[in-house]
């Protein structure tokens, strides 16, 4: 079956809301008519029985006098169009009546005259003696004496409620033509409205088939006015824009990582060709054998890194919680790293002062420090300084590595962090290192919910901060 559209969907259940509201518009006022016409019928017939029990038409409700309807003419100014009249005595015995009313057709209801005679109340009646279509509303009003409230006699004034069904008819055929021309011009106008409203989700949904991955840049229009439509085509954009900058930073990483990959397996190519184009001593063979390895540990140290960095964007890494005494951690650094510093004739110092505990993955940590240790030994020239700093701070506990080596330009310091990425001058592979150490780094950081800040100037030397929440700081 083919989907129903949005748009049709829109326009069935606007005209579907719409038609209960007409529904019980309709209804209401086909109530409210009803009782507003049955109210003036009832006060009319009140009027008229209040001012006949007032006259001499009652004072003898048992005689039947012969120009009855003479004087009822005389009260009004003229005879009731439409209205009969009969006075009754206490037992619902008719004294006096209009000769417009057949007793056969219509009886009197002496238990109804009783009860106002019991009560003294007005009793509204409803008959149907000529049948439904011709209903008759009758009063039957208590005559008191006029001295005292002693009931004497009931006066009963009726009328056709005819006219009353005929305008009720009427009513109905107007709302029988009314609602569906109503409905039918809501469909038409619902189906514009909705067309027109999702007009601007068409043209999104089009331009957004259009984009693939040769096309990132394109970007869909957002309307001017800052509606909902609006606000999607904005939140469209802007995931536009993170697939865009992912899929850059995929295709550099891939091939940066092809580069890396490449260049230990081309000088082991170089070398194992020349060694196998003639006869070699032993001592060459031991030479080429003994790059090859250096080769194979590089390439090592980058598999292993990628496969770290893998897992941890994955969410596979786990992280260790575990209390943490950087200050051992540290000591225990220095004594393996001043070694390496006195080869490159470096000076490391230190400046380890007693901090909080922190809580994280000790390895990690461990892997961070030595990962800032060996990038600042890398990069610092012979009688250089590295110094290595610890202390508390107000959001934790900082350490600070600072060296006096080639620095950092400027404008490379926001994407050091990034895979694969080096500043221009360390690019040549004189310094070793696969461009991911940074990397691991910065993701160590953040998942001990730390900061990490670079301040660095080209020729003066660079500083790196990381500060470590403790557990009252986190």
């Amino acid at each position: 079956m083919r989907p129903v559209s949005i748009r049709v969907k829109l326009t069935a259940w606007y005209v579907l809301v719409f038609g209960v509201v007409l529904a019980c518009f309709c209804i209401s006022i086909y109530v409210m008519m009803e009782s507003k016409l049955l109210h003036s019928v009832d006060r009319r017939l009140q009027t008229m029985a209040e001012l006949i029990s007032k006259t001499e038409l009652c004072a003898v409700p048992n005689f039947l006098p012969p120009d009855f309807e003479r004087r009822l003419n005389r009260i009004f100014g003229t005879r009731p169009v439409g209205k009969f009249v009969r006075v009754l005595d206490l037992s619902g015995e008719i004294g006096s009546r209009t000769d417009n009313i057949d007793e056969d057709k219509i009886p009197v209801n002496k238990d109804l005259v009783r009860e106002v005679v019991a009560k003294g109340e007005i009793i509204y009646e409803t008959q149907t003696p000529l049948g439904p279509d011709m209903p008759i509303r009758f009063i039957n009003f208590p005559v008191k004496s006029f001295k005292g409230n002693k009931i004497r006699g009931v006066v009963q004034v009726g009328t056709s409620l005819g006219f009353v069904r005929e305008s009720m008819r009427n009513l109905l055929v107007v709302f029988f033509l009314l609602v569906p021309t109503l409905l039918f011009v809501a469909a038409v106008v619902g189906i514009f409205l909705a067309g027109k409203a999702l007009k601007p989700l068409r043209e999104i949904a089009r331009t957004t088939r259009h984009i693939t991955v040769n096309n990132l840049e394109e970007r869909i229009t957002v309307p001017v006015a800052r509606d909902d439509v609006g606000q999607l085509a904005s939140t469209i954009n802007g995931m536009l824009d993170r697939l865009s900058l992912s899929f850059q930073k995929i295709n550099q990483f891939t091939a940066d990582a092809s580069h890396e990959l490449r260049t230990p397996l081309t000088i082991m190519r170089g070398e194992l060709e020349i060694a196998l184009r003639g006869e070699r001593t032993p001592e060459e063979y031991l030479e080429t054998l003994g790059s090859s390895l250096e080769e194979v540990e590089r390439m090592s140290r980058i598999v292993n890194d990628l496969l770290l960095l893998s897992k941890s964007d994955m969410g596979q890494e786990v992280m260790h919680r575990d209390p943490v005494d950087l200050c051992v951690l540290l000591t225990n650094l220095l004594s393996h790293f001043r070694i390496l510093a006195d080869e490159q004739r470096i000076q490391l110092s230190s400046d380890l002062d007693e901090v909080e505990t922190v809580f994280g993955d000790q390895l990690r940590l461990r892997q961070l420090m030595v990962n800032l240790l060996t990038n600042a030994i890398r990069y610092t020239p012979a009688e250089g300084k590295i110094n290595l700093a610890l202390k508390n701070v107000e959001s934790g506990v900082e350490i600070s590595v600072a060296d006096t080596g080639i620095g950092i330009p400027a404008e490379d310091i926001p994407r050091i962090f990034d895979r694969f990425y080096r500043a221009d001058k360390a690019r040549s592979r004189q310094y070793g290192g696969s461009g991911l150490g940074l990397s691991i780094v910065k993701w160590i950081v953040n998942a001990h919910q730390g900061t990490i800040k670079v301040d660095s100037v080209v020729g003066e030397g660079s500083v790196f901060r990381v500060v470590l929440p403790t557990e009252k700081k986190i």
